[in-house]
């Protein structure tokens, strides 16, 4: 019998292991083949990639050159390479994602206090930007845990941690829910229905393809996930003033991604309508909303793209701006998962997290 429980554990772990092998698979194909979509050398040349390819010496452009690649498809290419990046605003992009996410922490901050759990700013933003950090590194909303489990490391009863946690997801639904509605009041329906309507498609397919196969963990069963819902607003229906402050702090939160998101466009000289971004920023929390690869990798620049070539924008340069936001948002928020860990003291580690995940996935373990 103990035979029997020792292989099918060793089979368990296996099978998870090989669905976080295809996880960061799916995410490296999804990004891979945007890339190919936009045009490998038109993506190239408007990251200015290109330019360091061939200062490095990978791509040769020249007879006096080296590389592994000869020559550039097109001059154009070349010369688009060479257009300057206005680096003081990507410093400028990288500080609004900094603001973001303290201001993202202040909140998490107000609905671990809504729910009775003690606590300062510091230790419950720690606990948020920790799962944050986590989520960016794995699949399967496995941050969700990491932050739930900082903040019982911290004291917290474990059912309060999870509401908080859940709230928290309800504030990002608000805030998409928000900014959709304001882009379709500044853009009517037809065009609107366009630029969200890919980033639907990659979420209906989702859906589908996880609701009877996938942990609760990553697609809450939809009626357990309403009568969350409800209950949690119930919560917050007896505090209005609570909840409109931290509503208030959602609506500021995404409105700097956005900013952030133009700023970046226009760093690499990317001209892009301001609404037409927004609803990109919109398509890319859509198409991530179930996240099979860390962080929604792939799924977050597809949903991005889709929404900014529909809004008129070309898929060279729409895959420019998904993948360079994503790219920054990637770059700031390591430094910000590494800063925690290397000045403070985590209530928490990985094989206690994992140990969690485990048994979400697999209630026998």
């Amino acid at each position: 019998m103990l035979d029997r429980d020792l292989v099918a554990s060793r089979s368990y772990t296996a099978n998870i292991v090989g669905n976080f092998c295809l996880s960061y698979l799916l995410g490296l194909i999804l990004l891979g083949s945007l890339i190919y979509s936009a045009g490998i050398w038109m993506v190239l040349a408007n990251s200015r990639f290109l330019d360091f390819l061939i200062r490095v010496g990978v791509i040769q452009y020249h007879d006096k050159g080296s590389g592994w690649v000869e020559g550039v498809a097109d001059s154009e290419f070349y010369y688009q390479s060479q257009l300057p990046v206005d680096w003081l605003l990507i410093l400028v992009a990288a500080g609004i994602f900094l603001l973001f996410w303290g201001i993202k922490a202040i909140q998490f901050h107000g609905v671990a206090r809504h729910y009775g759990i003690d606590g300062t700013l510091g230790e419950h933003g720690r606990a948020y930007l920790y799962g944050l950090g986590i989520n960016r590194l794995f699949p399967f909303r496995i941050g969700e845990i990491a932050t739930a489990k900082v903040l019982t490391g911290q004291g917290a009863a474990e059912d309060r941690a999870s509401a908080t946690v859940f709230a928290s997801e309800l504030f990002t639904l608000f805030e998409i829910a928000i900014f959709a509605f304001v882009g379709l009041l500044l853009m009517g329906w037809t065009p609107w229905l366009s630029q969200v309507f890919w980033a639907l498609v990659i979420f209906s397919v989702l859906y589908l393809w996880m609701r009877n196969t996938g942990p609760d963990l990553i697609l809450h069963p939809a009626r357990q996930w309403i009568k969350s819902a409800r209950a949690t607003l119930q919560t917050f229906t007896k505090n209005p003033g609570v909840l409109f402050r931290l509503s208030i702090l959602s609506v500021i939160a995404f409105g700097l991604e956005d900013i952030a998101a133009y700023v970046i466009a226009n760093a690499f000289l990317i001209g892009v309508d301001f609404t037409v971004l927004l609803m990109g920023i919109v398509g890319s929390y859509i198409a991530r909303l179930i996240p099979l690869s860390p962080g929604g990798v792939g799924q977050f620049e597809w949903g991005f793209a889709a929404a900014l070539y529909l809004g008129g924008v070309g898929l060279p340069e729409a895959a420019t701006i998904a993948i360079l936001d994503n790219l920054l948002r990637y770059v700031v928020g390591t430094f910000t998962f590494g800063s925690i860990l290397l000045w403070y003291k985590v209530e928490t580690d990985l094989r206690s997290v994992f140990s969690v995940f485990t048994r979400s996935v697999n209630p026998a373990t």
